[in-house]
């Protein structure tokens, strides 16, 4: 910045050097060769830019002794000038000067585009999720559309012509051009920060910034605040989160904000000054790491259609029923979306804004009712049309506001003492061990059950005998060693979650209980992108990252609000008392055989399957009722927290009978049932 202020410092000084020396050169050639104004100003030029036709030149000595001295002074000054105008020119200041007034131009021309707010961790992990997702989007599309370029040559010129070959391949690249520029959401975002060096970051890779502080209305206006859909206020300070949710709120009331916050007591603020939305990243990643942990498959069934796009090309999705949707008045049934879309019905919100799960197909739809369907990519247009074929198929977000559930903490029926809680633990088995320490891990503790069939292992003392008070069986000690995984029961454990701050105890951890047992899923956290790796080769089977994992929320939230309300309406809700859970067809299940139907779920335990997993791992979204269940299927099943038990009971044979591994690569085998 220094240096581009000298620069124009220096323009300055050439161009006040150039508006003294034409004057003093002007009248000097008058006054000594007596020649009008005209031929004066005329030489003066000449001499000065060393041009000299010779048509006009001094003719006495002292003309040509000044003429000497304009030349030399007319090489300077020009010179340098020349110099300083080149600098400033590609500076790299001005540079971001031509970038700022490209970005402006191009924000001009948005329309219901999103806006995020702040700088840190969780909006890195956001704007490379955008990235990724982009990317993906363009391999899909590119290999779609080859895909149908190669068919139609291999038609005409057959497979076997090499001579063709390199026809075909500039051919396809003519044909990809129109496709080329086909938008992704990331094109319809706009960051803004006052980080000068992340700006520059952001813009390298062809990200839409504007610098300045994100509570400033010019600030706001110049991002396209009142054209905006949304904006994810993400900063690392709830304060500045608060004050940018505040200003962005008065510039347009309606807009729908999602509000990143750190701490409890700023969840209130936030919705009184107009969030529509809070995330809390450690709880939500505490939630996601539970589910990974406790409840893999239907871990794996959320993530397939929400986020990890990359493994399949099926997608949630919220189509609104407006007033001319031709859908009104129809069942789910005379759709007939399995059969035209390939579509499953996961959900329903009723305009009075209660959920249905599962829904069945005598169902009449109403008007302002929300249809949450999941379907594979080349049939969203199609489906998006035939629910509403007149109108335009941009999501449109409900301005409504997200009342955050209260907080509370399970006790159970007795407390420990440290020597109780390892006398309990010592005949217990297929059990969950959790190693816990930090916000992470504590939100995760917080939504569980004592009496379930939980060990918590925590190296810290109060917070120990708080979970005894709660009623936690827990061991307090080093997860890192060996005796003290033992005590926990590790070689008879189904999984254990590692939530350490610390990278080397994660590290050492997950390597030990991996040595201890080989059936084992193990779930850790990593605080950040580089400890992937490490701890995949420890023995890791499930690796999360917090941020990454609540940027993919605020985006959820905020693109598709809808879907992410069921989520948090049916995975584990102790508000309604509902809960997702996951049932293992084992040899000897009665259910396996049967169709959903025959099994009466919705009548006897008012639980519905909004998934199944089949034995190759794929996934089969809102199975119909005459789906038959065969052996090693997982049934993803909604069901009211006090049924939970009973279910399992009546799939399994016993409500606490589970595999003998949650393994990926052991689930299949045949061996592996208890």
């Amino acid at each position: 910045m220094e240096s581009y202020q000298e620069t124009r410092r220096q323009i300055r000084i050439s161009l006040a050097l150039i508006g003294v020396i034409l004057p003093t050169g002007v009248i000097g050639f008058m006054l000594l060769e007596q020649l009008n104004l005209l031929d004066s100003i005329y030489l003066t030029v000449v001499t000065l830019t060393t041009i000299g036709y010779g048509d006009v030149v001094a003719r006495s000595p002292e003309g040509r002794a000044f003429t000497i001295l304009m030349i030399i002074a007319g090489v300077g000054i020009f010179g340098f000038a020349i110099q300083a105008t080149l600098n400033f020119w590609f500076s790299a200041e001005n540079a971001n000067i031509r970038q700022r007034r490209r970005t402006y131009r191009k924000v001009a021309s948005l329309q219901h585009h999103y806006i995020i707010t702040g700088e840190g961790e969780l909006v890195n992990q956001t704007i490379a999720y955008l990235m990724r997702r982009a990317a993906t989007r363009q391999t899909y599309l590119e290999t779609a559309i080859t895909q149908r370029f190669d068919r139609v040559m291999n038609k005409i010129f057959g497979t076997h012509n090499l001579r063709m070959r390199p026809i075909r391949r500039l051919m396809r690249r003519a044909y990809l051009l129109p496709f080329s520029n086909r938008t992704t959401l990331l094109d319809t975002v706009v960051v803004i920060t006052e980080d000068v060096q992340y700006t520059r970051e952001l813009r390298r890779s062809g990200i839409l910034v504007i610098e300045g502080d994100s509570s400033d209305d010019q600030v706001l206006r110049l991002a396209g605040i009142k054209r905006a859909q949304a904006l994810m206020a993400l900063s690392h300070s709830d304060t500045e989160t608060l004050l940018t949710t505040m200003a962005a709120n008065g510039r347009k009331p309606d807009l729908f904000i999602t509000a990143a916050v750190q701490h409890e007591d700023f969840v209130t603020r936030m919705l009184r000054v107009g969030a529509n939305n809070i995330i809390k990243p450690y709880e939500v990643a505490g939630q996601f790491l539970s589910n990974a942990t406790f409840r893999p498959a239907v871990n794996d069934f959320f993530n397939t259609i929400l986020f990890e796009q990359h493994r399949t090309s099926a997608q949630a999705l919220q189509l609104f029923l407006y007033d001319d949707s031709p859908w009104i008045g129809k069942t789910l049934g005379e759709l007939a979306l399995r059969e035209r879309f390939k579509a499953g019905v996961i959900g329903l919100r009723q305009g009075n804004g209660s959920f249905i799960y599962a829904p069945e197909d005598n169902h009449i739809l109403d008007d302002d009712e929300i249809v949450l369907a999941v379907t594979t990519a080349p049939y969203i247009p199609l489906l998006q049309r035939d629910c509403r074929p007149q109108q335009n198929t941009r999501p449109y977000l409900a301005n409504w506001q997200r009342l955050p559930t209260p907080r509370f903490h399970q006790i159970g029926k007795r407390s420990y003492t440290l020597a109780d809680a390892e006398t309990a633990i010592a005949g217990i088995s297929q059990h969950f061990i959790i190693c816990s320490e930090g916000l992470v891990a504590q939100n995760a503790i917080d939504k569980l059950d004592p009496e379930r069939s939980f060990v918590i292992i925590s190296s810290d003392a109060a917070y120990t005998e708080e979970l005894l008070r709660r009623g936690f069986r827990v061991i307090h000690g080093n997860p890192t060693q060996e005796e003290v995984l033992h005590k926990a029961r590790i070689s008879q454990a189904l999984a254990i979650m590692i939530a350490l701050d610390d990278r080397v105890q994660s590290v050492l951890t997950t390597l030990t209980s991996r040595t201890l047992n080989k059936q084992l899923l193990i779930t850790v956290t990593a605080e950040s992108d580089d400890m992937v790796p490490r701890l995949r080769r420890a023995g890791a089977d499930r690796v999360i990252s917090p941020f990454r994992i609540a940027a993919q929320f605020v985006l959820l939230a905020t693109t598709r609000p809808v879907v992410s309300d069921f989520l948090q309406h049916v995975l584990f809700n102790y508000s309604v008392r509902l809960e997702t859970t996951e049932l293992y067809m084992q040899d000897d299940s009665p259910w396996i055989g049967k169709t959903i139907g025959e099994l009466l779920l919705r009548r006897v335990f008012s639980a519905g399957v909004i998934g199944i997993r089949l034995a190759n791992g794929r996934f089969i979204y809102s199975p119909a009722d005459t789906h038959v269940i065969e052996q090693y299927q997982i049934l993803i099943i909604t069901v009211p927290m006090h049924q939970s038990d009973l279910l399992r009971e009546v799939a399994h044979g016993s409500a606490s009978k589970r595999p003998r591994s949650l393994r990926n690569t052991d689930r299949l085998k045949t061996t592996i049932w208890s």
